[in-house]
């Protein structure tokens, strides 16, 4: 048997001020039930793909000795391996391995303008029930890192691969990076690369140390990189620093760290490159509100227009994927903020001191004092300003307005109240926020067979008999919105090959498009085609080829 020792993830080009715009991203993406991690963008930024850990409803193709355990096994064997498959990576006996961290899968959803547009969850073999994910573009094509090394028969060992995505579902089969004198003690890993591969960034733990640090290693040959090397003290601290993401010039290194002096956990940092020996960095400056936070932040990338950022925070209690803007707008029209400073008990306005300056330094250099409460102020420069409130003894919560989100929303006369507190509360930071839907489902939905669906022969058309079944999945998809499916269309094997995957394909879109004729969103249904490839039954009699001939629906999320 295939012995399987890993590496898992770690759950969890500005001014540090420039991030704003802040958006949690939403169902199908980010769920309440599992955690969302690792975000990238490939480098034409038409696709998310991230990692889901824990659902069970992950790819389970177990290779075995050249064998799929999971196709060719009782349901009861099949756990029974997979349990002891686990406790060999983790140390640990789980009765459920699928529901614990160690269950990994890619997703991707496409984007549009950086807006989510459906979702995709591909197969194997990018996808097993093993850990897996996407770490990081592999240069500008459709090559991208994943951790761990593939064997064709069975079983992962450590390191890293480089698999291309071939189109909707199929990725090809890992190829494995080779790095000298790669040796490292503990299964959590990180790894970036350069857009150029040139240059690997990785997280670990040394074996001569009990934290994990970053280290660079350099390409030798085509898939052949050198011995890493520590990036020392300007960079590296007696805490963690983890999920490194290096920007497309390859001058600034953003990273996670649970080091002091941050907001609390684990906090993203910014560093620039001195030097080309990789070994020379300023000081990590760390990023500020609404990017980081009190809570876990990691995971961060930044998309190659230098505009758009991504990371990972479990600040709504799960560990999600958020997205934050970096550009901002240059100011043309003035922006005006009337401020009134309240008093919380009487509910009248009242005297007071007004405080003000950047929102990210403990100084507030700005000062006015208001004898009926009231003060205009205007904004010079597109950047956020904190404003409190002081009046004997009493002070307001200190409130962050931010420009950028003024702007958008175009409001540049704004209305500001300030309520001064005997007990003062925690800052608020004016971000935008979507929060992610509840499962409104109200069925169980499963991934079956859609039957009595007829297509005229050898052609895409739909038939008006396969009209009823396609009707009654459409209900049930308005019924329950939150439900995203994909169709695979699959035939028999008589003819060529080409032709059939091009055909089965066709007719899986001619039913998205009904579905989308009754009102169904186009971005809740994706469809593919594999042809005569994937056979439910042996193509030797007629009765057993309509079997293959068939429309699959998937359910994706719901």
């Amino acid at each position: 048997m295939k012995h399987f020792w890993i590496f898992i993830l770690i759950a969890i080009a500005n001014s540090n001020y420039a991030q704003h715009s802040l958006v949690k991203l939403s169902h199908p993406v980010n769920t309440d039930s599992y955690d969302e991690i690792n975000p990238i963008v490939s480098y034409d930024n038409n696709h998310l793909y991230f990692t889901r850990l824990g659902d069970p409803n992950c790819n389970k193709t177990l290779i075995i000795d050249n064998i799929d355990v999971y196709s060719t096994l009782y349901d009861s064997s099949y756990q029974m391996i997979l349990q002891n498959v686990f406790q060999e990576i983790s140390g640990k006996y789980y009765k459920n391995p699928l529901r614990s961290n160690y269950n990994q899968d890619v997703w991707y959803a496409p984007l549009e303008n950086n807006t989510i547009k459906g979702i995709y969850h591909p197969e194997y073999p990018i996808n097993n029930v093993l850990p897996n994910s996407i770490c990081a573009p592999f240069g500008k094509s459709d090559a991208f890192l994943v951790i761990n090394q593939f064997d064709e028969q069975g079983g992962m060992s450590p390191g890293f691969s480089v698999t291309n995505h071939k189109n909707k579902y199929e990725f090809t089969f890992p190829k494995p990076i080779s790095i000298n004198n790669f040796e490292k003690s503990g299964s959590e890993i990180n790894v970036t690369a350069s857009i150029d591969s040139t240059v690997l960034l990785i997280s670990m733990e040394a074996y001569s140390q009990e934290h994990m640090d970053l280290f660079v290693s350099f390409r030798i040959s085509d898939l052949e990189y050198s011995t890493p090397i520590n990036l020392g003290n300007d960079v590296n601290s007696q805490y963690n620093e983890t999920t490194p993401m290096l920007s497309l010039d390859k001058k600034k290194m953003y990273f996670a760290s649970d080091r002091l002096g941050g907001y609390g956990g684990k906090d993203i940092y910014v560093s620039e490159r001195l030097d080309d020996t990789y070994l020379k960095w300023t000081t990590p400056e760390k990023l500020h509100y609404p990017v980081n936070s009190p809570f876990d932040e990691a995971f961060p990338f930044l998309t190659s227009d230098n505009d758009y950022f991504y990371f990972n925070s479990n600040r709504s209690g799960s560990s999600d994927i958020y997205q934050a803007r970096l550009k901002r707008e240059v100011m043309e029209t003035e922006l005006l903020i009337n401020i009134l400073i309240i008093d919380e008990k009487t509910g009248k306005q009242c005297p007071g001191e007004l405080l003000w300056g950047d929102a990210y330094l403990p100084e507030k250099d700005g000062y006015f004092s208001s004898k009926d409460g009231k003060c205009r102020y205007k904004f010079f420069e597109n950047k956020p300003i904190a404003f409190i409130a002081k009046n004997r003894g009493q002070q307001s919560t200190e409130v962050v307005i931010d420009p950028q989100e003024l702007i958008q929303k175009g409001l540049y006369d704004y209305n500001l109240e300030l309520r001064l507190l005997s007990d003062v509360q925690q800052p608020i930071v004016y971000a935008k926020e979507i929060p992610k839907p509840q499962n409104q489902s109200d069925e169980n939905f499963k991934s079956t067979i859609l039957n009595n669906i007829y297509f005229e022969r050898t052609k895409p058309t739909v038939l008006p008999a396969s009209f009823p079944a396609i009707e009654k999945l459409a209900a049930a998809l308005q019924r329950n919105p939150s439900v995203y499916i994909s169709i695979i269309g699959h035939t028999d094997n008589v003819g060529d090959e080409n032709d059939l995957r091009v055909l089965s394909e066709q007719r899986a879109q001619a039913i998205r498009l009904l579905l989308i004729e009754k009102g169904i969103a186009s971005e809740r249904i994706t469809y593919f085609g594999y042809g005569g490839s994937r056979p439910i039954a042996p193509n030797d009699t007629e009765e057993n080829k309509s079997k293959n001939r068939r429309v699959e629906i998937k359910i994706v999320a719901q």
